[in-house]
């Protein structure tokens, strides 16, 4: 409750501030130049098998701030996500965002060892899951040209876990019948936008805080928890075409009731019966293990993927606790409109950019020891902003596991 209360005083300090505090806008925060991309992109993944996505995007449909989304995933995988985001409901101030995803298989890599201490990049398994559907509703409401931000969004994600798989995409074992979870999760956020542009910042300040809530519900075995983050982004101009970027994020699960944590349950609800194959028993553990640590401690979000420690694997660290320091240094190469249109991408280009990075990130199941163990990231990125909105970026980074390469259609660390 404590936490809801620091939430509504900032939300009233946030409504509070002086107008001398504001930059000046660069420029229009509801931009509305329409734009798409068509691009199928190749996958081929370790006991899945190979295929494409088929990824088409639009851009401020019908003259508002309203994009759409739509992935087609064939091959030895399919499925499809939909989404549809600020969609206006009241002029420039209150806007609805939907995202429906029905996958009939996917790949997740389970990691021996939650959180850093002693966490290896190649012992992990991966879980063969089946008919993942996740629908996320959001609403957003801006005021004062998007300086001041509050969203709600309700997330839920069920998915079956059909049989275990080596790091090579071999058969460990198949589930008699598939061990399936449903998780409900509801996000109440704000955030405060002192920077000269909300899409593209080159000064300035921008400070968001989200509250989680992960009730049990039915699955009585969960957990009971809620998670807080932080998030902090400073913008420095070092000259007219050039700005480094700080960002200081943190995350925290409080967990109110610890779920089911008695290993022979577990190991029943799993349903993994592996009689004496050893690497079954091994990888049963393994899995007891992790989730009597997340039953006990909750998850806060991950580092590793598209925004933060950028150089490891999605959703690579997981734990209790986590956080993430991080500097980017972005230089501009061009600033100009010049319309393009290839056929399957239509855009109007507003400006070219270099960045290079450098990632610091620590995840740990108790607050005290943040920062005992540290993952880092360094890398460069290109980025081509564009008039409607979006940025298409490029990153490649490095670490202690090896390179990443990440393409999106936004900056990180939002």
């Amino acid at each position: 409750m404590r936490y809801l209360v620091v939430f509504f005083v900032l939300v009233s300090f946030a409504g509070s501030i002086s107008a001398s505090w504001y930059s000046d806008r660069r420029r229009d925060q509801f931009p509305k130049e329409d734009a798409y991309l068509v691009v199928p992109l190749p996958y081929s993944y370790p006991g899945i098998g190979e295929g494409f996505f088929l990824l088409g995007s639009a851009s401020n449909l019908f003259d508002t701030t309203a994009d759409a989304l739509f992935v087609e995933i064939t091959g030895d995988a399919s499925g499809r996500v939909a989404k549809f985001d600020e969609v206006p409901l009241l002029g420039n101030e209150l806007f609805l965002s939907i995202q429906v995803s029905d996958i009939d298989r996917a790949a997740v890599n389970e990691y021996a060892v939650r959180g850093m201490d002693g966490s290896d990049g190649d012992d992990y398994t991966i879980l063969d899951v089946g008919e993942a559907a996740e629908n996320i509703f959001r609403l957003d409401y801006s005021l004062n040209n998007r300086r001041f931000n509050y969203f709600y969004s309700r997330t839920v994600f069920e998915s079956s876990l059909n049989a275990v798989l080596d790091s090579s995409g071999n058969l460990i074992q198949q589930l008699d019948s598939s061990f399936s979870t449903r998780n409900v999760s509801h996000l109440l956020g704000f955030s405060i936008d002192l920077t000269d542009d909300y899409l593209d910042p080159r000064k300035g300040f921008r400070f968001g805080m989200d509250y989680i809530d992960h009730p049990n519900e039915d699955e009585v075995n969960n957990p009971d928890f809620y998670v807080i983050n932080y998030n902090f982004l400073y913008y420095l101009p070092l000259s007219k075409a050039d700005t480094l970027v700080v960002n200081y994020f943190q995350s925290d699960a409080h967990v109110r009731t610890i779920g089911n944590t008695n290993e022979a349950d577990i190991r029943s609800e799993l349903g993994l019966n592996c009689s004496a194959n050893v690497e079954c028993l091994q990888t049963e553990q393994t899995l007891v293990d992790n989730l009597v640590l997340a039953r006990t401690y909750g998850s806060a979000m991950t580092l590793g993927g598209l925004e933060r420690l950028r150089s490891y694997p999605q959703s690579r660290f997981t734990g209790g606790h986590s956080a993430f320091l991080g500097a980017e240094y972005r230089w501009n190469l061009t600033e100009e409109a010049v319309p393009f249109n290839y056929f399957f991408w239509k855009d109007v280009r507003t400006g070219k950019q270099i960045a290079f990075f450098a990632e610091a990130g620590s995840v740990s199941e108790v607050s005290s020891e943040l920062w005992d163990e540290q993952r880092y990231t360094y890398g460069v990125g290109f980025r081509l902003l564009a008039a409607s909105g979006s940025v298409y970026r490029v990153d490649i980074a490095t670490g202690d596991e090896g390179v990443e390469v990440a393409v999106f259609f936004y900056y990180p660390w939002r």
